[in-house]
């Protein structure tokens, strides 16, 4: 893999922790999987993060991710 530039970098990641999160939308906190309950968690808040980009927008990031991905 060659390297990236940061924005490059910035969209894959974005990507995946969505795609995650879609994986884990049925997972709450009364779920007895609480590693994939700690696991949505931990997404949520890196896109949370990831919001403070300021092309977030631009790349998909334009709503409020705990009430699309509930915890």
């Amino acid at each position: 893999m060659k390297p990236l530039i940061a924005e490059e970098v910035l969209k894959y990641m974005t990507d995946l922790l969505l795609y995650y999160l879609e994986q884990l939308a049925d997972i709450d906190s009364n779920s007895e999987q609480q590693f994939l309950y700690g696991e949505k968690t931990a997404y949520t808040e890196c896109l949370e993060v990831v919001q403070y980009w300021e092309k977030a927008k631009e790349y998909g990031l334009d709503f409020n991710i705990e009430k699309r991905y509930p915890l």
